[in-house]
């Protein structure tokens, strides 16, 4: 009996450190596309519209890349797949003169 409730405790102190392993994971690509969408904010001037755009296409690209950041030299294909759909989503966002800013950079 002593086993089985120490195994139960366990269980449960491991299920909560994985919640908390996750929030950091999400806490970490917020925090990059924030910073990211409020540098490229102060280059290209856009209107708050913009902002959450590029924001959430910020977080997105984020999201994707800490899947395959581990192993960036197998996942290269993966890599540059991720930076297309992320150039692709900038195009549809930005008007041309910023696009082309956007690129320079």
């Amino acid at each position: 009996m002593k086993k089985l409730l120490t195994l139960c405790f366990l269980t449960l102190a491991l299920c909560f450190s994985t919640q908390n392993i996750t929030a950091q994971n999400i806490a970490e690509i917020n925090a990059a596309a924030s910073v990211k969408t409020k540098e490229l904010k102060r280059v290209i001037k856009f209107d708050s519209n913009q902002f959450n755009q590029v924001y959430e296409a910020f977080k997105a690209y984020e999201k994707t890349f800490q899947k395959i950041s581990s192993n960036l030299d197998g996942n290269v294909e993966r890599k540059n797949k991720i930076d297309t759909i992320l150039d692709n989503k900038m195009k549809e966002i930005l008007t041309e003169e910023q696009y082309e800013k956007y690129k320079s950079l």
